[in-house]
């Protein structure tokens, strides 16, 4: 599934949210930007709610890694987001109880603009929810 517009985009993040939710612990849904394999959030069905991760984009040989800067990171800490100490190791993480799915999708929506830095007219993609059978 992709999306292309704030709308669109909205509107798949809160339903893929939704179900997310609604699905066993364990299960996941990521939302990544075609083309930029560093690009993306994740989140995972916990017992509490969600768990959400941004790729610190600081992964793989050297050469290939394309680490948040400094900015970035600041931006996600304003956010309410967890900055592990080590990058390379963890991604920085939230956790969210509430279970306000359009509210995550405002979000997500910021942290690909203003963190990712994605033109107003980025397209998202996502495989949808992947439902744990644990």
């Amino acid at each position: 599934m992709k999306a292309s517009t704030r709308e669109q985009r909205l509107d798949l993040f809160t339903r893929c949210l939704q179900e997310l939710l609604n699905a066993p612990s364990g299960s996941v849904v990521v939302f990544e930007i075609p083309g930029r394999p560093l690009a993306y959030v994740q989140f995972e069905r916990t017992p509490e709610g969600l768990k959400g991760e941004v790729c610190s984009g600081d992964w793989g040989p050297r050469r290939k890694a394309r680490p948040l800067s400094s900015a970035m990171l600041d931006r996600l800490r304003s956010m309410g987001w967890q900055i592990p100490p080590r990058l390379r190791e963890t991604n920085p993480s939230k956790a969210f109880t509430g279970g306000n799915p359009s509210a995550i999708a405002e979000e997500i929506e910021r942290i690909f603009l203003e963190v990712f830095l994605c033109p107003p007219g980025y397209t998202v993609r996502t495989e949808g929810v992947l439902r744990s059978h644990g």
